[in-house]
């Protein structure tokens, strides 16, 4: 860990984007009640990284990684997590056919992003498996309505285009000097991510999957 003078420059960078990480945790917690032990795995490795990515960021540090190889590592569980959250919206009703989704959606995302050096601007390969993930999740949409929670999905989706917003302006540097922009963006996806993991009924996979034989 090299640490060195901090300025008010690094501690307002630390608090809008460092400290709004924060947001992500109701959403873990939501997954953890829900029993959602993979996606929960996945959401605190995502957590963990972007903390430590955006903490090296602001203060120009390094914790064990550099910041690079932490943006390296939250790249991968940040679209293992989006994924994971449109197969989740899927509705699926059979657990095992997600269980594969899943293993299928992080085994991927993680060669994917090997081969394209871990960035998505010019991605040739990682892009296609949230595409896909995308495309079953319109599929099923159109072939059989999930039981949605409409009010939780409107609020997700409400945050989600916050985010975008957000995230689109803090692509300029010269404006998001002390990344505000990033973190309300950051804080907007958490609030996403906890409506829409709502949006289904906790039991669902309960009133569908078939009873395993007693021996």
């Amino acid at each position: 860990m090299v640490w060195h003078l901090l300025t008010s420059d690094h501690v307002l960078k630390f608090v809008f984007e460092t400290i709004t990480d924060v947001s992500f945790l109701p959403g873990l917690v939501v997954l953890g009640r829900r029993g959602r032990h993979f996606e929960c795995y996945v959401g605190l490795a995502q957590f963990i990284t972007s903390f430590f990515y955006n903490l090296c960021d602001a203060l120009d540090v390094s914790v064990f990684l550099p910041a690079l190889q932490w943006h390296m590592l939250n790249n991968i569980f940040s679209i293992t997590l989006g994924c994971f959250t449109l197969i989740y919206l899927m509705g699926n009703r059979n657990e095992l056919r997600d269980h594969v989704l899943r293993y299928t959606v992080f085994s991927a995302v993680w060669v994917f992003q090997v081969k394209d050096e871990f960035w998505m601007e010019q991605s040739q390969y990682t892009v296609s498996v949230p595409v896909a993930c995308a495309i079953l999740l319109l599929f099923r949409m159109v072939t059989r309505t999930p039981p949605y929670s409409i009010a939780k999905i409107k609020w997700g989706a409400l945050a989600l285009l916050t985010s975008a917003f957000f995230f689109y302006l803090s692509m300029d540097d010269l404006t998001d000097r002390f990344r505000l922009l990033h973190g309300l963006s950051q804080i907007s996806v958490g609030v996403a991510l906890y409506y829409l993991w709502q949006s289904l009924p906790s039991d669902h996979y309960k009133k569908y999957d078939k009873v395993l034989p007693q021996y």
